[in-house]
């Protein structure tokens, strides 16, 4: 009887279809990131180009690590809390952040039109395109780190005009004393003939000097604004060149 059981046991498993094999997690195409390259070769052009590309590299990752604390910084600073020496020193400080990354952005572009040099010296077509496209690449990521830096520097000049354009309490009461208005660049002066409507279209329609708009955004505000505008770009469009240049980084150094 045991036997008959088993039997009838193995037949009933033989007719259930086994379960589907469980098929693999497809894995996330990862694009590669941009890293320095490791193999030291013999030849004295491949040595060359490892140097300037590795130089390039790290400049890149160095400058992508700058902008990051650029934006931090942008984030925490108060440039309006009426402290004159404390948004000097914020302004400063962004300053040289600015600075940093301009310089980093340079230096590493320098290397960068060496590796050019050395492609156009290259006799072999296909190794020259492949190392000019890396460099191309690579120039075109430190290029958008130089025009971070440009911005910063561009946001920071405005506020230094803004700054110069203000009036002292002084030259605020000259201004009421010979105007009537306290600020003649952002309201009509009151003594100038004019009708009733006539002003009230210009005080609505025309816009107040540079650097005068009461209305305008605050220099903590416009910070906010460049903190997003800056990390947008080091996360969309700077790892763009960046993983591209890492996609021919073997291309490049293949005839090695």
């Amino acid at each position: 009887m045991l036997q008959h059981a088993i039997a009838a046991a193995a037949l009933i498993l033989s007719v259930i279809p086994p379960p589907p094999a469980a098929s693999p997690t497809p894995q996330p195409t990862s694009t590669p990131a941009l890293k320095t390259i490791a193999t030291v070769r013999a030849s004295s052009r491949c040595a060359s180009i490892i140097t300037h590309a590795n130089s390039a590299i790290s400049t890149a990752l160095d400058d992508d690590a700058v902008i990051g604390q650029t934006i931090t910084q942008l984030r925490l600073t108060n440039l309006d809390d009426g402290n004159p020496i404390h948004r000097r020193n914020g302004l400063e400080a962004l300053g040289d952040l600015a600075k940093r990354i301009v310089m980093q952005a340079r230096a590493g572009d320098d290397e960068v039109k060496r590796l050019r040099a050395i492609a156009a010296a290259t006799k072999d077509p296909i190794e020259s395109k492949a190392l000019k496209a890396f460099a191309d690449q690579l120039g075109g990521a430190l290029w958008d780190q130089q025009k971070v830096g440009r911005d910063l520097n561009g946001f920071l000049a405005y506020q230094d005009f803004r700054d110069m354009s203000k009036w002292d309490e002084g030259q605020e009461k000259m201004n009421e004393a010979t105007f009537g208005v306290s600020d003649p660049l952002n309201t009509l002066p009151t003594d100038i003939g004019m009708t009733p409507a006539a002003r009230q279209y210009m005080n609505q329609y025309v816009p107040p000097a540079l650097g005068h708009d009461p209305n305008e955004a605050t220099a903590t505000q416009q910070e906010k604004a460049a903190a997003d505008d800056f990390q947008r770009r080091l996360t969309t469009v700077i790892p763009v060149d960046e993983n591209q240049a890492a996609m021919r980084i073997d291309a490049a150094v293949q005839g090695c």
